[in-house]
């Protein structure tokens, strides 16, 4: 400020003054050395000249302290304004010292709570990372299980299905010879009543009636051969007889014939003959007179 200058500016002035009055009287005295050296005049014309030299100097002293009080007053109050000034601009600097640590202070607080919210911030997508992981990892292995699971199902359909085919194949296998021994019990319970007719020749006649009394085959052909003819004509009688029982066994064990069969029967020779002027091959002309067969027969229902 202005006051704090002029305060400054006098005491600069006096402080000027003072080193002045010094020099003086060093120059004063350096100026008296070379004159006592060169004049010869002796040390107490010196001295009496110096005393004179303090004497001037106190009274120049004196004539300053009448107008001391002035200039002390001045100074005085250059003083105050310049502590005034001093202590403002303290109050100045501590203020704003202050002032620059409130917002120092504020500043690292709103960057402590900035470290915490990111640190926070941090710390949620860590977690939020971990938890998504923790998702994906638990949907991977519910996939896993599922698919683990599935195949399990589908195995053990196949070998459901595996099980069900071979019980099939089993079944069918059985069937087969349940059948085949069916059909053998059948053929043999057929041949069984066939042959209780009994033999249907003279010789095997014979051969019947003397199985077992120690004959080999040779030994019976030679004696049936030997024998006379009312012997052989008994047998062939008899053997007559059973051909005919044999006829009828065979007959009773026919199954009727259906309309179509006997259809086929009465119209197939003239629907092959007619195929065969057709054409030379007799495979073809059996297709053609059956095909033929078969349309007069539905004409004809």
């Amino acid at each position: 400020s202005k006051a704090t200058v002029s305060v400054l500016y006098c005491f600069l002035h006096h402080t000027t003054k003072m080193n002045s009055l010094r020099v003086a009287t060093r120059t004063t005295l350096r100026a008296f050395a070379p004159l006592a050296r060169v004049t010869g005049l002796d040390l107490m014309q010196v001295r009496t000249k110096v005393t004179a030299a303090k004497k001037g100097k106190a009274a120049k002293k004196a004539v300053k302290k009448v107008a001391a009080p002035k200039k002390a007053v001045k100074k005085v109050a250059a003083k105050k304004t310049v502590k005034k000034a001093v202590k403002k601009v303290a109050v100045k600097a501590k203020a704003a010292k202050k002032a620059v640590a409130k917002k120092a202070a504020v500043a690292t607080k709103k960057a402590a709570v900035a470290n915490k919210r990111v640190a926070a911030a941090k710390k949620r997508a860590v977690a939020a990372k971990k938890k998504a992981a923790a998702k994906k990892n638990k949907a991977a292995a519910a996939k896993k299980n599922a698919a683990l699971k599935l195949k399990v199902e589908n195995l053990k359909l196949a070998q459901m299905n595996a099980a069900k085919k071979k019980a099939a194949a089993k079944a069918k296998v059985q069937a087969a010879k349940a059948k085949v021994a069916a059909k053998k019990a059948d053929v043999k319970v057929k041949k069984d009543k066939i042959k209780s007719s009994g033999p249907v020749t003279a010789q095997t006649l014979f051969m019947q009636q003397n199985k077992g009394k120690g004959m080999g085959l040779k030994q019976m052909h030679e004696k049936f051969n030997a024998l006379g003819a009312a012997e052989k004509k008994a047998l062939v009688d008899q053997a007559k007889k059973n051909l005919a029982k044999r006829q009828e066994i065979r007959k009773s064990m026919k199954q009727p014939s259906n309309k179509y069969a006997i259809f086929t029967k009465k119209n197939f020779p003239a629907a092959y003959q007619s195929a065969l002027k057709q054409t030379k091959d007799k495979k073809e002309a059996f297709k053609l007179a059956t095909k033929s067969v078969s349309t007069q027969y539905k004409q004809s229902q």
